[in-house]
């Protein structure tokens, strides 16, 4: 399976993160998460380290446009159905994480692999 697209579940911290490494690298990205003020704050500090990375010449301002288009920002759960690689960076609390997962399930196709942090649970 030819991995293009991935789908990301928290725009916090970790998932804004993850995010912003897979879409440097080429991927188009799904960042999801539950309310659109989360996803802007996200995008934000996206945007923040990347100007670091022109500063310090490691990317052009070209591939810092081009990173940022490849990212959307979702507050639909239902649009994660189109990835090919979902990460889950969103709530350590086992009963979200379970009602997460179990959505997740149903949304995405056979093949997908949902991967996620849950060493604190």
């Amino acid at each position: 399976m030819a991995i293009q697209r991935i789908g990301v579940v928290g725009a916090g911290t970790m998932g804004n993160g993850i995010a912003h490494v897979f879409a440097r690298s080429g991927y188009d990205v799904v960042l999801c998460d539950l309310e659109q003020k989360f996803l802007e704050r996200a995008l934000a500090t996206i945007g923040k380290n990347l100007d670091r990375e022109v500063a310090k010449s490691k990317i052009t301002d070209t591939q810092k446009a081009d990173t940022i288009k490849r990212i959307a920002a979702i507050t639909d759960r239902s649009r994660l159905s189109g990835c090919d690689f979902i990460v889950e960076a969103a709530s350590e609390k086992l009963e979200i994480k379970s009602e997460l997962f179990h959505d997740l399930d149903r949304l995405s196709r056979a093949d997908v692999i949902l991967a996620s942090n849950t060493s604190s649970i």
